[in-house]
């Protein structure tokens, strides 16, 4: 896949240690969308959590967003882990992308690599099965389906930030604030955890450089920490503490096989040693804060809600008793009966369970003052007439304890199924953020597209430039950004046409090309140039480049455009037409430049002589330094003694076409020659001194402080709107001339 496109990356399984820092640590660039487990951290921008329990929803979930990678952790990564198996949830998502192009991860625990040496018949325990079969069902679904799968077996995780990440770590400090801890392992069993910011750093190192075959990869154990260091570390912060091991069989764990620091430079940089004071800080920080939140009256009621509504029942019902005795002389309110008016009330709050028992007390209530009334039970009992008032409570608190009940389940039925809308709302709006961020993104890259028309808008503003040099530079590097090579060069045709000087070349790769080329030498490369205008190595013959295009001036070959390597993928006919559109943007700015050069020429020129004057000289200068920071060219800066006594035409012999000679502001004559090193000094020199001249090299300290202080002049001089430099030339080249002589 294209590095720097934003992968849709899907977490799912055991991901109680995932937070923010661990998705920037792992995926620093793509969209994480994590499968919802209780515990799991809230989402953002680039973390969203969706609910997939369902088989619709995982469907639904894995079409909507095409993952490009999913990372499965396995159960077992948490030490006496007392969650389910991830078989079946293995199976499924395994079934769900078999006809996908995904890149699959599993993160299996350390159960099926672990050794009992005391008991050789020994190899497997019910948990090494169970892990073994899940990573042969993903091998499985590898090879049948052709998926890109990998396994890593490492140890258990720990994450020192996140509390939830530790649960087993969480247990036994609950215990070791009991006052004691018991473990099952002996006290010289080593322990196997594994930090979660390695495991991170690991996964992003694969993804990174992924390969489409199945392995199993083996995460080490390296460090020596054993069962009773982790005693006395937590011993050290609960004092007092009662520490027992168990007998169980001892474990080893395979050694480093090297395998991962060979393959991606990885190794496990975190200790649980040094990280454990930081899991238990972390842990008291948590409890304090559940400490604080608790209210224990409140929670009190909460726990025993059934016992407090039997006692407001009770209360109740000796106030109504009171109330109906202090009324039973009243002529109006003796009418009205209170006993039903209690059952009513208490059945229409609490439901049908308690208006029974409020028509239970109602009907004692009444046999209570019966009998206090001198009357006697048995009547009460044989005489059915006397059942109406008892009947009339039981059935009062019944149905007013249904109506009730039938509400409270038809709201809480409508609270279930608002909260269900609710989720699949959320779920929908997560998905139409995710398609209007996949809309901007597709936008951005369809404008930012290297071949697009926005980015040839750009180029073309970028190569709308009158100096050559500073066109080769923009030249190069256009075409480095757009074509992805990194080794071209472009060749400047001199005027008798046998020779081809380099001006600029790529950084990092001036060695590939000749500074100087004889054309006869390459008579099939100008054909072609001449003919059809691309040159392209189908024979990969040595010592040639693979592509090669002209740019044609006044119907002559002046400029030749090379490409001195090619990846394989680039030599197919679109790579062929896109560097032919290219070349071409670049032929039609660089005509263009050399149209003004001819054209303004004269006016560039010292009055009299064939130099250049210093508004003209100083941007060439200028630009040869910025190709030589910018390692595409070299260049040197001669001064040369003696130039003024003709009108440089001496001078001008002694050059090639691609050097310039012009005046700087100090008033002495200068030569720029282009693609020289120190090395060659001694030549040019000796070509100089047969015309009568004399030059002395500019050191690259003074060629700057030269520079510098000509660039501040002629910008103070356009600022004030002084005479041109051009003009004033002649009269400083005169009186330099007249002091010479």
């Amino acid at each position: 896949m294209v590095m720097g496109w934003q992968h849709e990356v899907l977490l799912v399984g055991d991901t109680d240690f995932i937070t923010q820092q661990w998705i920037q640590h792992a995926f620093p660039r793509d969209h994480v969308v994590i499968a919802e487990r209780e515990g799991t951290v809230g989402g953002n921008d680039h973390l969203r959590i969706v609910n997939m329990s369902g088989a619709n929803t995982l469907a639904e979930t894995l079409t909507a967003y095409e993952f490009d990678r999913i990372v499965f952790f396995s159960e077992n990564l948490t030490p006496r882990s007392d969650r389910d198996g991830d078989l079946g949830a293995l199976r499924r998502l395994l079934h769900a992308i078999r006809n996908r192009q995904t890149q699959m991860l599993m993160v299996s625990g350390p159960e099926s690599e672990f050794i009992y040496p005391e008991n050789a018949d020994v190899h497997d325990t019910s948990k090494s099965l169970m892990s073994r079969a899940s990573e042969e069902l993903c091998l499985y679904y590898a090879h049948t389906y052709h998926l890109e799968a990998k396994i890593i077996r490492c140890p258990y995780l720990y994450a020192p930030e996140r509390n939830g990440a530790t649960a087993y770590f969480g247990r036994l400090f609950e215990q070791a604030s009991a006052g004691s801890i018991s473990f099952r392992e002996r006290e010289q069993q080593q322990t196997c955890f594994l930090c979660a910011d390695d495991l991170a750093e690991l996964i992003y190192r694969m993804f990174d450089d992924w390969t489409a075959e199945s392995e199993v990869f083996h995460v080490p154990n390296v460090f020596n920490f054993t069962y009773g260091d982790l005693a006395d570390v937590i011993s050290a912060a609960f004092p007092g503490l009662s520490v027992t091991f168990g007998e169980g069989r001892p474990q080893s764990y395979p050694a480093d096989d090297h395998a991962l620091r060979l393959r991606y430079g990885w190794s496990p940089r975190y200790s649980l040693k040094q990280d454990l004071p930081l899991v238990l800080q972390r842990w008291k920080e948590a409890r304090a804060r559940e400490q604080s939140e608790k209210h224990p009256i409140w929670d009190f009621l909460r726990n025993h809600s059934k016992p407090w509504i039997a006692f407001e029942i009770c209360v109740t019902f000796i106030l109504e008793e009171l109330l109906r005795t202090a009324v039973q002389g009243d002529s109006q309110l003796g009418t009205v009966d209170l006993r039903l008016f209690f059952v009513v009330i208490v059945g229409t709050m609490y439901g049908m369970n308690a208006g029974v028992f409020a028509a239970a007390l109602a009907c004692a209530g009444m046999a209570l003052s019966y009998a206090s009334n001198g009357a006697s039970f048995a009547p009460l009992f044989y005489d059915t007439s006397n059942w109406l008032a008892f009947v009339v409570y039981f059935v009062a608190g019944a149905v007013c304890g249904y109506v009730q009940m039938r509400n409270r389940e038809n709201l809480r039925f409508m609270r279930d199924e608002n909260s269900l809308l609710r989720e699949r709302l959320a779920f929908l709006r997560d998905l139409y953020h995710d398609v209007l961020d996949d809309r901007r993104m597709l936008r951005g890259q369809i404008i930012g597209r290297r071949d697009s028309f926005g980015k040839m808008y750009a180029m073309t503003r970028e190569l709308d430039e009158v100096l050559p040099r500073k066109l080769y530079h923009a030249a190069i590097r256009i075409m480095q950004d757009t074509l992805g090579g990194d080794s071209f060069g472009i060749y400047r045709i001199d005027n008798g046409g046998r020779f081809a000087r380099l001006v600029a070349a790529s950084p990092q790769a001036e060695s590939l090309f000749s500074k100087s080329v004889l054309l006869e030498n390459y008579a099939n490369i100008v054909t072609a140039l001449d003919h059809g205008g691309l040159w392209v190595n189908r024979n990969l013959e040595q010592n040639l480049p693979m592509y090669a295009a002209g740019v044609h001036a006044d119907g002559k070959l002046a400029v030749v455009i090379v490409l001195a390597k090619a990846q394989p993928d680039q030599m197919n006919l679109y790579f062929q037409n896109l560097f032919t559109i290219m070349c071409g943007l670049v032929q039609s700015a660089m005509v263009r430049a050399f149209d003004y050069e001819n054209v303004a020429r004269q006016t560039m020129l010292v009055p009299g002589t064939e130099f250049l004057n210093t508004q003209a000289f100083l941007p060439k200068v200028l630009a040869a330094n910025e190709l030589k920071y910018a390692h595409m060219s070299n260049h040197l800066l001669l001064r040369v003694e003696g130039a003024w006594q003709d009108d440089g035409s001496r001078l001008r012999g002694a050059l090639r076409q691609t050097d310039e000679a012009g005046v700087l502001q100090d008033g002495n004559v200068y030569v720029l020659m282009n693609q020289v090193s120190e090395h060659e000094l001694p030549i040019i020199n000796g070509r100089l001194t047969q015309a009568g001249l004399h030059a002395k090299l500019v050191s690259v300290h003074e060629e700057d402080s030269l520079l510098a202080e000509a660039s501040e002049q002629v910008a103070a001089e356009s600022q004030a709107d002084e005479t041109p430099r051009s003009d004033a030339a002649p009269n400083d080249s005169a009186s330099h001339e007249g002091g010479t002589a």
